[in-house]
């Protein structure tokens, strides 16, 4: 299990997408300790209506706990805004101010407050982060659904294959390319 852990609004959307089973509600707690989650990409997981209400059952049981740079003191406030300004120069644009805020005030924070990962399914942000804002010193690593998964097979999570393909059917994935690739049937 993870300590500490970040969590983006597209995992959310992506794992609270069943209307039947609540799995961003019951998985999220069984891949950390502790979960944040910034408030801005709080406020962008808007669809679908389940995502939403297992959300905000995970803040109010606190198994989640929202965030913001108000809660910074002076130094991690430094570090915070440094983080945010490398950011915003490569995955903000102008014209779209709020295309990847939520992705820019999460790490920001968790650069900020040494939280290690960060739990998305962008597939490309990796590198990014890489480039931006580690330096050997409280780096910062993706976890996507695949990783989740494979953390899981590897025996680091305690979940099952059964509720690991569910989630990667929930996301809207390949059940061919789960069963061939990502967690075979042994015999």
């Amino acid at each position: 299990m993870i300590d500490k852990m970040m969590v983006d609004a597209d995992l959310c959307i992506k794992l609270g997408g069943s209307n039947k089973y609540r799995y961003l509600y019951d998985v999220l707690p069984l891949i950390a300790k502790q979960i944040y989650m910034h408030t801005h990409a709080y406020t962008e997981v808007m669809m679908p209506s389940s995502a939403v209400n297992q959300l905000r059952d995970l803040v109010s049981e606190e198994k989640v706990k929202l965030v913001n740079e108000s809660d910074l003191n002076s130094r991690e406030r430094v570090i915070f805004d440094a983080a945010y300004k490398n950011l915003e120069r490569v995955m903000m644009d102008p014209r779209r101010p709020n295309k990847n805020k939520g992705e820019t005030c999460s790490l920001a924070y968790a650069k900020a407050k040494s939280i290690p990962i960060f739990a998305t399914d962008e597939r490309n942000l990796q590198p990014i982060i890489d480039a931006q804002l580690n330096t050997g010193m409280n780096d910062i690593i993706c976890i996507r659904i695949v990783d989740i998964i494979e953390k899981a097979h590897n025996g680091e999570l305690s979940i099952s294959r059964k509720l690991c393909k569910a989630l990667w059917l929930v996301a809207g994935k390949r059940k061919d390319v789960f069963d061939k690739d990502i967690w075979p049937v042994t015999r």
